[in-house]
Order: C-alpha cells, then sequence, then structure tokens
C-alpha cells in the first residue's frame, strides 16, 4: 500500500461472491466489495452460517 495514495483507488480485488472484476469510482466513498447488493447478502449468508460474525 503506498500511503500517499487512497485506499479506495489501489483496491483492485474482484467480488468476494463470484469474483468477478469491480470497477472502483474514483472520488470519496465506500470501497466496492460485490457486483451487486444480492453477492453481498448472499456472501454475508454465508460467512454467517459458516460462524464468522458478519
Amino acid at each position: 500500500m503506498d500511503a500517499t495514495k487512497s485506499q479506495k483507488s489501489q483496491h483492485d480485488d474482484g467480488c468476494l461472491h463470484c469474483g468477478a472484476t469491480l470497477e472502483q469510482v474514483e472520488g470519496r466513498g465506500r470501497i466496492r466489495r460485490f457486483c451487486n447488493p444480492e453477492h453481498g447478502k448472499a456472501y454475508r449468508q454465508r460467512m454467517r452460517a459458516l460462524g464468522f460474525p458478519v
């Protein structure tokens, strides 16, 4: 990680649910971690079922 740049601009991981590549929007805001809201919901449900506190 480069401390002179924002963390968002350096985030290049794919969707945590399906692995698809994600484009980060420039500017302030959250880091995109999922392609769509349904993938986020499915990922959190799966993690809860495995016992992770999400």
